[in-house]
């Protein structure tokens, strides 16, 4: 949200390999304990362990799926309290505030810079930009806000942001192809909103020959009016209609109309082919003012629905596979302090928490922490052969926690054939920890030793139940891989 905005108020991926493989984690584990030389499960390799600060708190403690819209003084308040998992404060810092170690999601604000144009500006600029990716890994990128909203805030059209998208998602991954790039930030998941994002994955596919590459899809999920030059949230640029969702004051506050909107856009990105990939709502909640019919109590129930709805709703047709098929892995309320509108959780002079805060706290503090390991994906990845004759091969296995806090160290053991029914051992390697909420830990290695033809491949997780997980019966994933299949590299034995 940030600045008045409505005319109301103003895997682990693990190549099969010998026991010495070589493994490459693509996703940094959260406190986990880095080695620095030997393998990852070498008792005898170096340790360096995080720094403890004084107001630390364990991974454990730390919900994944629990955020807040903040701000760059977001240590001077007691946020710990509300046991959050990550923040974002509407800009990109190089050494952003991290209170009790929580996560941060920078973003780069856009703006068109004239009407029937394709050229934009961006903030901050590139060489910062470049900078933070390098220093920040492995984080998630909020490219715009609002891009939907005319006037108030970031207001492209659909084609400039598209434009805007593709040049940001390729200058991120040049500093780090692990960083994960997020697109979206529209106020709310309307059909006149959708419409919208049509029209920005018709003109970037149109512009670039390819479909448009979302790591990760973001939204706001606010509840306002869409009419051209009134209160609410406008008519998006680039869209002649002059009303979408008439949404009265008193919607304002409707869990059901939040509901049908999270639905509507988990079908959407379903039916567009981004079925697999995480949503996060990096804003919501209720922005009327107290003596518009919203008290305390009603914000505090409204809090309680919406996170309770969250926690609990999945699809098997729609949902996130990675995260147990839920609609939505993270969500961040608004907001911390702004008082310009109802629910922030802190007041800014006393920096004490306010009514709306101690609703949230209550709610997390009621909150179980949970891990619980699944390996979701096993593949070949490249098959090398010599003088026609198959000799190694690499494949890929992925493993996600779709709990709601970190969790491990735990191994991961991978056997060629069922180990249920006689499967030979092909390695065993510790990984330190597991983000949750869906995430996934990347490795990759070699199978020396691979045979042509079609092949049992099984994975199993926490195997010597390293982790208390919330579901034992799910660690092991067997696929039948055919190598013949995949062969990309031939080499030959001659000069």
């Amino acid at each position: 949200m940030k600045s008045p905005r409505f005319v109301w108020a103003s895997a682990l991926l693990i190549v099969l390999g010998t026991i010495t493989a070589v493994l490459l984690v693509r996703s940094r584990p959260a406190d986990a304990a880095v080695a620095g030389t030997g393998s990852v499960d070498d008792p005898s390799a170096s340790v360096f362990l995080p720094l403890v600060y004084a107001d630390y708190v364990p991974s454990s403690d730390r919900l994944c799926r629990l955020g807040v819209g903040g701000g760059q003084t977001i240590g001077a308040y007691d946020v710990n309290s509300l046991r959050l998992g990550w923040y974002l404060d509407w800009t990109a810092t190089l050494s952003p505030e991290s209170p009790g170690g929580i996560g941060y999601m920078p973003m780069v604000r856009l703006s068109q810079t004239g009407p029937y144009t394709s050229s934009y500006s961006f903030e901050p600029g590139e060489t910062q930009i470049l900078a933070i990716a390098a220093e920040q890994r492995g984080v998630t990128w909020l490219i715009g806000n609002e891009p939907d909203r005319r006037v108030y805030q970031d207001s492209l059209e659909p084609h400039v942001y598209a434009t805007a998208y593709h040049d940001l998602y390729h200058l991120i991954k040049t500093a780090d192809p692990s960083a994960r790039i997020a697109a979206g930030g529209i106020v709310q998941p309307t059909p006149l909103r959708l419409q919208y994002l049509d029209m920005v994955l018709d003109s970037y596919s149109l512009s670039y020959g390819e479909m448009m590459p979302v790591d990760v899809w973001n939204i706001h999920a606010f509840i306002l009016q869409e009419k051209a030059g009134e209160w609410g949230a406008d008519i998006p640029p680039g869209i002649d209609a002059t009303e979408g969702e008439l949404y009265t004051i008193d919607d304002n506050g409707s869990v059901e109309i939040f509901r049908e909107g999270i639905v509507r856009f988990r079908d959407w990105m379903a039916a567009a082919g981004y079925r697999d990939r995480p949503l996060v709502i990096t804003e919501f909640g209720i922005q009327m003012p107290p003596d518009y019919g919203f008290p305390p109590e009603r914000v505090g129930a409204y809090l309680r629905d919406t996170f309770g709805y969250l926690l609990s709703a999945s699809d098997s047709t729609t949902g996130y596979p990675y995260d147990d098929n839920r609609l939505v892995q993270n969500w961040a309320w608004y907001s911390l302090t702004d008082d310009n509108f109802n629910g922030w959780l802190f007041d800014e002079t006393t920096t004490e928490r306010t009514v709306y805060g101690d609703h949230y706290a209550a709610y997390s503090a009621a909150m179980t922490a949970t891990v619980n390991l699944v390996p979701v994906d096993l593949r070949v990845s490249q098959v090398y052969s010599e003088s026609g004759q198959v000799v190694s091969a690499t494949l890929q296995a992925a493993v996600a926690n779709n709990g709601n806090v970190h969790g491990g160290p735990a191994a991961v053991t991978l056997y060629l054939g069922d180990p249920l029914q006689g499967g030979s051992l092909v390695a065993e390697q510790t990984v330190w920890g597991y983000a949750g909420c869906g995430e996934t830990v990347v490795v990759e290695g070699s199978w020396l030793t691979a045979v042509a033809g079609d092949s049992e491949i099984c994975v199993i997780v926490d195997q010597h139940n390293q982790v208390s997980e919330v579901d034992e019966t799910d660690n092991l994933l067997c696929t039948e891989l055919s190598l013949l299949g995949h062969v990309t590299d031939a080499r030959s034995t001659e000069p």
